[in-house]
Parts: C-alpha cells; structure tokens; sequence
C-alpha cells in the first residue's frame, strides 16, 4: 500500500478537518467554523515558518470551503445564484496556489487529450446520482425541469461546484498526497475528506456514498489524468440528482 510520509503538521491539519466536520454533523455549526478557523490559522502558521509542502495549501482550501458554506447564508438567501458566489470566491485562492506552486496543465489534469472518454463520464455520472438519490431523496434546486432552470443548474453544477470542489479534491489535494506517500494513500485519504465534507446532510450514508463515490472518481483521475472527466462525471451527478431525479419520483408518486 506504501507508506504514509506525511508530516505531523499535515495529518493534524486534516484531523482538524475531520474532527470539524463530525461537529457540522452533529449539529455544532459554530463549533465546526471553529475547529476549521483554528486549521486555516494554523496554516497560516505554518506558511509563515516556511512549511510550504504542496499538500498544506490544498488543506486550507478544504476548511475555506466550509467556512464560506456555512457564512454565506448568514447574509443571503439560499439559492443556486448563492451556490455560484460561493465558488467563484474559491477559485481565487485556487488559481493563486497554482500558480505558485507552479503546477501545470498536465499535473492538474487540464487536457482534452481524453475528450472520447466524456461519454463514459457522462454515464459514470448518472450511475453515481442514482446510487445518491435513494439515499438523499433530495429536494430539487430549480422551481421546475424546463431548459432555462436545467441549463442554469447544468453551468452551475460543472463550471463551479464540479469544477472547483475537483480542482480542490483530485487535482491538489490527492496529488500533493500521491507525490509524498503514493497513489493509495492519496486516493484514500482525499476520498475520505470529501466524504466528510459531505457531513452537512447529517447523514451517515451521505459520507460513506461520498467517500465511495471520492474512490471512484479519484481512481478515475488516476487512470484517465483528465480533469474534464471527472469533473463532467461529477456535475451530471448533481444535475440529475438535484434537477431531473426528484421531479420524476415526484412524478411516480402522483
């Protein structure tokens, strides 16, 4: 499996993560902003004593996201327009922590070199939202399944939430593991993070689906390098979970 090389500092930063998603979990919010600030200033701290290991900075981005998801409410009314701000502030540090690491293309699987395989994700894609569905029955995101409402939700779902949560996830945050202790335990450890960052449902079965579904599309970055299949993998997931699926069992249920 490889040995785990990272340092103290790093796996106490995502032990902060998980420790703070357990407390959204459990329904201390504010605790787990907390938990998250203290990770992000301990980062900081870090960066500042010149500890600046690629797999720190993905870190940050992680308790960021959080941060933002549970503030933002606070001062604007939940809609999809609010799910797109939330985004388009985290490509700022993202962008900023690509450049200054200096990653390329390549490494971050910017490539169209396996554009035929876009079908496949499309269907790897709907096989993950049914799975999801039955455990979530979501509620939709758009009022009802007309092209305007799904073509908004679909730009929304792949440009920002699958674009930036696999820039996030894969991209640096797997990869700056995989460089230190191999591709096993970067697999396995992002996964698990993007499990439980899905511990807002307050659903058991949310965080192992998501940490399955994390394997998966880690593992399908590692095969395909392609950050356009993973990322169209996860938006039609949340285009179907969130815009088609609950109309249709609403549908059968009438």
């Amino acid at each position: 499996m490889g040995k785990c090389n990272l340092k103290k500092y790093e796996i106490v930063s995502v032990l902060l993560i998980v420790i703070a998603e357990i407390l959204l979990f459990s329904g201390q919010r504010l605790g787990s902003i907390a938990v998250h600030s203290l990770n992000l200033i301990l980062i900081i701290i870090l960066i500042i004593l010149r500890k600046r290991e690629n797999i720190i900075q993905p870190l940050s981005l992680v308790s960021l996201l959080r941060i933002v998801n549970i503030s933002l409410p606070i001062f604007f009314s939940f809609t999809i327009y609010w799910l797109a701000s939330l985004y388009l502030i985290l490509f700022i540090p993202i962008i900023l922590i690509i450049k200054e690491q200096k990653l390329s293309n390549g490494y971050i699987g910017l490539t169209f070199k396996n554009i035929y395989l876009l079908p496949l994700s499309i269907l790897l894609g709907i096989g993950l939202a049914l799975f999801e569905s039955i455990i979530l029955l979501p509620n939709p995101l758009i009022p009802e399944p007309n092209f305007p409402n799904l073509f908004t939700l679909s730009i929304l779902m792949i440009f920002f939430i699958g674009l930036g949560e696999e820039l996030i996830f894969r991209s640096l945050l797997q990869q700056s593991i995989e460089d230190k202790s191999g591709p096993i335990i970067g697999l396995v450890i992002a996964s698990l993070i993007f499990g439980f960052m899905h511990s807002g449902y307050m659903n058991y079965y949310e965080i192992l689906f998501a940490s399955l579904a994390g394997l998966v599309l880690g593992f399908s970055f590692q095969v395909t390098r392609s950050l356009p299949f993973i990322v169209i993998a996860h938006g039609v997931n949340n285009i179907i979970l969130f815009g088609v699926l609950p109309f249709i069992i609403k549908f059968l249920k009438s």
